[in-house]
């Protein structure tokens, strides 16, 4: 027994409202009275759902029952439909919906309002786990259609530059492992994890030549490249899924110490752009370069320790080198 079932009466017949809404109520539940098919429509449609209608076949509108019983079928799966049947007059088909015989007996009146609203609760049970498992569905595909995303943009990378592709699926593992060391929630880790493999996209605006240069880079040259972190960031939050995404790619190279005010300390991107930013400190140094060769982990250790709490986030540095030790 569901109590408190909202049930909707149509009849323009007073005796028979006057009849069934204090049987209603001794169920304990609510009863909603309109008087033809247009009121219940009109009903319907500001949001008053029932989970049982009763439609009364002797009242002088009752021909028009189909458009808002369409529509209430359509908004509640699980509702019911009973209908008030007159003495002597034609019985619907059985299955189709459930008579109320007049005159009517107290007794079984309750009975088949109280036996369809427990079958309305059984259903709404039933309906739950369903809806559950196509909005697990439904989150999953948007999690593979935003991967497909990340992997096609991430794919403008490689076709420019092997080498930022790879540095970028690096850097992905590194921040994901070390997130999830730090007790990030799953949801910002697969978030970082995008952020990550996207973090170089903004270098497309870059010229090639300027990448590979091994000569020094002049004032106006290094400052081409250091604003593809903002060019990125705004490729990426085209994209609206990514949108998260593109604040910690924006914020992935500016000092750990110069991030507040433009980042909340304490929000979830502020570390996520202090992780992304030392593993792409760490990967970029040990990995061979244009101008120099793969630096060894020592050096790269003492770096990062030199820069903590300044340059680089002192929680996030410590978690890495744990982790690479």
């Amino acid at each position: 027994m569901m109590l408190n079932g909202r049930i909707m009466i149509v009849s323009d017949r007073k005796q028979v409202v006057a009849e069934l809404e204090p049987i209603v109520r001794r169920g304990s539940h609510l009863a909603l009275t309109v008087p033809d098919a247009r009121e219940a429509l009109r009903s319907l449609e500001q949001g008053l759902v029932p989970d049982l209608i009763i439609s009364d076949l002797g009242s002088s509108t009752a021909h028009d029952s189909a458009e808002y019983l369409s529509r209430f079928r359509h908004i509640n799966r699980a509702g019911a439909h009973l209908v008030v049947v007159d003495e002597g007059a034609e019985v619907p088909p059985a299955g189709s919906t459930i008579p109320l015989r007049r005159p009517f007996r107290d007794g079984e009146v309750q009975w088949a309002i109280e036996a369809a609203v427990g079958r309305i609760g059984e259903e709404v049970v039933a309906l739950r786990g369903q809806v559950c498992r196509e909005m697990e569905e439904m989150r999953h595909g948007m999690r593979e259609l935003r991967r497909d995303v990340v992997t096609a943009l991430a794919g403008t990378i490689a076709a420019r530059d092997p080498y930022m592709h790879g540095h970028s699926v690096r850097v992905a593992a590194l921040a994901r492992r070390v997130a999830e060391a730090m007790g990030v929630a799953p949801a910002d880790v697969e978030l970082l994890e995008f952020a990550s493999l996207l973090h170089e996209i903004g270098k497309v605006v870059v010229p090639l030549e300027l990448l590979h240069k091994t000569e020094p880079l002049t004032a106006d040259e290094l400052e081409q490249i250091r604003a593809h972190a903002r060019a990125g960031a705004q490729i990426v939050e085209g994209v609206a899924s990514l949108r998260g995404a593109a604040r910690i790619i924006e914020h992935h190279t500016v000092p750990y110490d110069a991030l507040h005010p433009s980042l909340d300390s304490d929000s979830a991107e502020f570390l996520l752009a202090g992780i992304l930013h030392v593993a792409d400190a760490y990967d970029a140094m040990t990995s061979p370069r244009a101008y120099r060769g793969a630096l060894d982990h020592d050096y790269c250790a003492r770096t990062l320790e030199a820069g903590s709490g300044t340059r680089f986030h002192a929680a996030v540095v410590e978690m890495l080198l744990r982790i690479m030790r």
